[in-house]
């Protein structure tokens, strides 16, 4: 048994060896060529696939770009014109602000000036004050002695008040008053008794 199967491995290996024979160079060449052709176009037909994706990806990024850069440059015009026009009015708003700024200057000056004025006026209203308030006082006490004296030492009192009442009108008034009616300049002061009616000349 063991005979015959070593004999039939024997045929089947002389089979084999002479269809192995059988099988040209060049026919094997042909095959191979024939699979690395295969091979090609399908390497070929994947990369086409990935070239279009990419192409395709390409152009939506130049697309894209090229949107962006004319929105910049809209962008970048509108905000030239606007800094063009804020720079005008900036310059426009630093011509008012100086001008302003002498303007307050010059009112600063003005209402200092018109303060010093105003301080010297209210002083001489305070001297003036104090001079007529001095002046009253004087001629209320002029017409007490008037009123008390009732011709007393022949009048001497009535001619004291009536000095004092005219130095009095002379110094606030910058005149002289005719207090006693009937007197000529010239004559001496009659004696006679003429407090009523400095009275009445002074009260009216």
């Amino acid at each position: 048994m063991s005979k015959f199967l070593f004999a039939a491995a024997c045929v089947s290996a002389c089979s084999w060896r002479a269809q192995a024979a059988k099988v040209t160079p060049v026919e094997k060449v042909v095959e191979l060529l024939g699979k690395l052709q295969v091979q090609v176009e399908q390497e070929g037909k994947e990369e086409a696939v990935a070239y279009d994706k990419y192409a395709c990806f390409c152009k939506e990024q130049v697309d894209e770009k090229l949107y962006a850069i004319t929105k910049s440059k809209e962008k970048i015009e509108m905000l030239d014109t606007k800094i063009e026009k804020l720079g005008a009015e900036i310059t426009s708003l630093d011509g008012e602000i100086a001008d302003l700024g002498k303007e307050i200057d010059g009112l600063t000056e003005k209402m200092k000036k018109a303060k010093e004025v105003r301080e010297g006026e209210h002083a001489v209203f305070l001297e003036n004050q104090a001079d007529v308030d001095g002046a009253i006082s004087a001629c209320e006490r002029a017409l007490e002695a008037l009123k008390s004296s009732k011709g007393d030492l022949g009048g001497k009192v009535e001619l004291e008040a009536l000095a004092q009442i005219q130095a009095v009108a002379h110094s606030v008034l910058g005149t002289d008053l005719q207090l006693v009616a009937g007197k000529q300049p010239g004559k001496a002061y009659e004696s006679k008794y003429h407090s009523n009616d400095i009275i009445a000349t002074i009260e009216a």
